[in-house]
Formats: C-alpha cells, structure tokens, sequence
C-alpha cells in the first residue's frame, strides 16, 4: 500500500501539468462546445479514455464496471501491474475475462470491493454513485468518506468537497453516462 500512495503522490504532481485539454479534437462525437469536451479530450491525451471500433467516444451512452476498473488503472498509472494479473478476486470474473487484471488490481488497491457476496458484476452499469466512490478512494479519501457517513452519502460529501462533482448533477444510483464520467475523472485529477 505504501508503494501505491507514493505512485498517487508522483502522479499528483504531474497530472495537473497533463491535464490540460487538448486543442485538438479526439473524437467526432464530441463537439468543441460540449460541456465535457475539455474532460474528454484531456483524459484521451492521457490515455485514460479511448474510442470504440469508429473512433467515437459515445458520450450518452453508459458504461460497465470493468471498463471503470480499466480507466481507472490508467488514471493511476498502475496498467502495467494490472495487465500483469492473472488471478481473479471475483467469482464473477473468471481469469481469462479481458479486464480480469485490472479489477483485481483496483479490489487489491481497495477502490472497489464488489457486491459484498464475492461477485464483482464487470458487465453492470456504472451507477453515478459507484463512480464516485472509486474516485474518492483513488485518491485516498476513502477513510474520510466513511468516517463522514459511507455509503453513499460520505462518498458524495467528500466528492462535493474536493469539487469532484463540479460540472454533474448527481444523478444517485443511477446509470452513469460516459461523458459525467470524464467529468468526474478529469475533476478528480484537477484537485490532486
């Protein structure tokens, strides 16, 4: 654990030089008005996000658990050790599935932890709520976050305190869409 909080520390003083929107489009789904355009395009130069088969970002549609666990890997910068994963710590997720390593790596740095009962569900929706939760305990705020009521409402205070949530409407347990996500990242690596 110690190893990840320093990782989070050197990540925290070179995001914000990175996360600069980029003045050039990355997506043709996303207009240069769009209020999460500078969200997606930054977190595309970072690698965070990427596009479908087409190269659109889909901004309006959902996305599931494990591309979550996915993006969030390479917001912290720990891909590598993720891909080098081989077992699983989820029934759910059988060691072949494709994000496999990087779920257990986010369970093993304590950002997600499952349905309780063993299952992970890496193909449910990403609820607004969900969201948020990892952000917080990406970046260390977890302990705070339940200290200050848990779930879900300790996660949202904190979140709305570290201006995680500028830019959202919290939406609660519902399906959270790809664009409120970027923003949600990208207002989380503003604040570190």
């Amino acid at each position: 654990m110690a190893h990840f909080k320093l990782r989070v520390c050197i990540l925290a003083l070179f995001i914000p030089l990175t996360a600069q929107a980029s003045s050039t489009p990355h997506f043709p789904d996303v207009p240069d008005d769009a209020p999460y355009a500078d969200a997606v395009n930054a977190l595309a130069d970072m690698g965070i996000v990427k596009g479908d088969a087409n190269g659109n970002f889909n901004p309006n549609s959902t996305i599931t658990r494990a591309e979550f666990a996915t993006m969030i890997c390479r917001m912290l910068g720990v891909e590598s050790e993720a891909l080098a994963i081989t077992q699983s710590s989820f029934t759910d997720v059988p060691a072949g599935h494709w994000a496999c390593g990087y779920i257990t790596e986010a369970a093993n740095l304590g950002m997600v932890n499952g349905y309780g009962d063993g299952r992970f569900g890496p193909s449910d929706t990403l609820t607004y709520e969900q969201a948020v939760k990892v952000l917080v305990c990406a970046w260390g705020y977890g302990d705070l976050a339940v200290q200050s009521g848990g779930w879900p409402n300790g996660y949202i205070y904190i979140a709305n305190n570290l201006e995680i949530l500028n830019n959202t409407t919290n939406i609660g347990n519902t399906p959270a869409s790809r664009s409120v996500v970027a923003l949600l990242m990208y207002n989380s690596i503003q604040i570190q």
